[in-house]
């Protein structure tokens, strides 16, 4: 039998994706301004950058009623990286100060990987993995808390980047933010599973005093004979990211040491 024909593969494109936090929160009479106004934020977010013909160049847009999707040429990544979260937070910044409103916020998604791209607006544009992933991406209960553990008035946006990304342009220094901007973070949604790495542009509140991954909280212990198992059921170890030791015995483990 003859062999099947391989699928062709489609272009490397590059993923941003931005959501409003709390949009459900406004009045519904106040939401398609709000949605409105998206398109018109990230063009002038673009032209604040000094690259406004990023989004003149962008291989389709689609709005999403409380955001929006922008899909780029690969090359676009490291100006992306280094420069929207930021630009993005000062544009959000000005524009409260300006109405004399409450700062919306956002969270901010950005991968790459092979999604379709025809001749011209179609409603196959985009199609792909890497577009199921840097949906899934915004959703992730990390880069979300980032904004519930900040200050509203001061963190306006986080970021989260996938792995390829991190690798691919961070790590490969093609990008001006170098790799202590940010955080790995384990990321679950659905069935998407994987790490992703977090940045904040501009952190406040307990992101400043416990970091982008808080710690995990001390279980108390009700009765001091619990406190001190046996030496058969006792398993002392390193936890990443917590700077302490657990000891587990038959009730659980609980979480000891201090931060260094």
């Amino acid at each position: 039998m003859p062999a099947k024909s391989p699928n062709a593969l489609p272009p490397y494109r590059a993923m941003l994706v931005v959501d409003l936090t709390d949009f459900s929160g406004n009045p519904a009479a106040d939401q398609g301004r709000i949605g409105a106004d998206i398109p018109v934020l990230l063009r002038d977010t673009f032209q604040r950058m000094g690259h406004g013909y990023l989004h003149a160049e962008a291989k389709f847009v689609d709005h999403t009623g409380d955001g929006q999707a922008m899909c780029f040429r690969p090359r676009a990544l490291p100006t992306l990286i280094d420069l929207f979260p930021a630009t993005l937070q000062a544009e959000l910044a000005d524009r409260a100060k300006r109405t004399g409103t409450r700062p919306q916020r956002m969270r901010v998604s950005m991968t790459v990987g092979p999604l379709t791209d025809k001749a011209g607006p179609s409603i196959r544009d985009g199609q792909g993995a890497a577009r199921i992933e840097v949906h899934r991406l915004l959703d992730a209960k990390p880069v979300c808390e980032l904004l519930t553990r900040s200050n509203p008035e001061v963190t306006l946006v986080a970021a989260i980047i996938s792995a390829r990304v991190y690798e691919d342009i961070v790590v490969g220094g093609y990008c001006q933010l170098d790799t202590d901007s940010f955080v790995p973070a384990p990321v679950e949604v659905k069935s998407y599973q994987g790490t992703a790495f977090l940045h904040v542009p501009t952190p406040s509140g307990d992101l400043l005093a416990n970091g982008f991954t808080p710690q995990q909280s001390v279980m108390p212990v009700a009765d001091k004979r619990e406190a001190t198992p046996t030496p058969a059921s006792v398993k002392i170890g390193k936890v990443s990211r917590n700077r302490g030791a657990v000891v587990g015995n038959n009730s659980g483990d609980i979480q000891t040491g201090g931060r260094r």
